[in-house]
């Protein structure tokens, strides 16, 4: 299995392990390759897949644990547009249900509300895009250098121990 279906096959069994159904390796592993470029744009690096389908980056390395956790959360919140998306369409083009409430003496019977369940699907979004900018903050703060170094702080001595100035 190549990294992308590795990836793929950790994103169904620890993210989302109650939804397997939903959408197999394959699409996953796909997305993927296809928004590798995103990745970089958010990290600032330069991965790349190989004809084999391994993530590598320029050193020749692959991804760390940091950026598969980010890669991860970019699919959160690519899975929580569409299934807002899909919910939505479902609710709008099933001309099936004609109903929204139905009482009868003490018993009410009520079909979820769309807007409730594309609400419910945007705060899980928000929250994924929430955690997501966390960690490219700490991934791109513990990757950047100085703008400048001011001072004596760049600079050391050419003198020796017993010279002055």
């Amino acid at each position: 299995m190549n990294d992308f279906g590795q990836l793929a096959s950790d994103i169904i069994t620890y993210d989302f392990p109650n939804d397997t159904g939903t959408y197999g390796t394959g699409y996953i592993s796909g997305w993927l390759e296809v928004n590798l470029g995103e990745l970089n744009g958010l990290t600032h690096e330069e991965f790349s897949a190989n004809s084999t389908g391994a993530i590598e980056y320029a050193s020749g390395s692959g991804l760390m644990p940091i950026e598969k956790k980010i890669f991860r959360g970019l699919y959160e919140m690519h899975y929580y547009q569409k299934s807002a998306r899909e919910s939505l369409r479902g609710f709008t083009y099933d001309s099936s249900v004609d109903w929204i409430t139905i009482k009868e003496g003490d018993t009410t019977l009520q079909r979820q509300n769309k807007n409730s369940v594309a609400k419910t699907y945007r705060e899980l979004e928000e929250m994924a895009l929430e955690r997501l900018d966390n960690l490219l903050y700490q991934y791109n703060s513990t990757k950047s250098s100085p703008l400048q170094v001011a001072g004596t702080d760049g600079t050391s001595s050419i003198l020796g121990p017993d010279e002055s100035n």
